[in-house]
């Protein structure tokens, strides 16, 4: 006789297994990672009204969680992180920008889902990708006097040359009603 399975315990609720998505210089990004950020940018699609094919969305989302953990990483090993007062003044523009209170942030963030670590956690990462990114492009970026100077001269040059010609057309195209 074949033996039944044996029901889990009461008050234990099945959870499905979490699983490795994609590995990112051997630091995982598991399968409740993509599915938390994808059921965030769900929700912000959809109060927009607009949202792509459910699986174009999630290659979207997964191409740009591996995109920041890499810029994690390399902000890690660059020693590039926010301080805690940088992280406190970014909660409180947030909280500004939405005309709530601390309170009233962490009260909306519940009522949306969201921990409260959690939030701190993703705007430090934000912050650290921002840092990040001014660093590299300042060292990138190389403006001298000279070209400074040639611009400048550029933009008069065209501001005397007079009035810039365009040619404007209007297309009608008629549909039946």
């Amino acid at each position: 006789a074949a033996s039944l399975p044996v029901p889990p315990p009461a008050g234990n609720a099945l959870r499905p297994a979490d699983f490795i998505v994609a590995v990112v210089n051997s630091e995982p990004i598991t399968n409740s990672e993509l599915q938390s950020r994808l059921a965030r940018i769900e929700q912000q699609l959809s109060r927009q009204g607009s949202a792509p094919p459910r699986d174009q969305l999630v290659r979207e989302v997964l191409e740009r969680l591996i995109v920041e953990r890499a810029q994690l990483q390399l902000a890690r090993s660059l020693g590039v992180r926010p301080e805690d007062a940088a992280v406190e003044q970014a909660v409180a523009t947030v909280a500004r920008q939405n005309q709530l209170s601390l309170a009233e942030l962490r009260t909306r963030l519940a009522a949306d889902g969201m921990d409260y670590a959690r939030f701190r956690a993703d705007l430090r990462d934000e912050l650290t990708l921002v840092r990040l990114r001014e660093r590299e492009v300042d060292s990138q970026v190389k403006v001298s006097e000279r070209d400074i100077d040639q611009f400048l001269r550029e933009r008069e040059a065209q501001t005397r040359s007079g009035p810039e010609l365009l040619n404007i057309a209007q297309i009608l195209v008629a549909v039946p009603e």
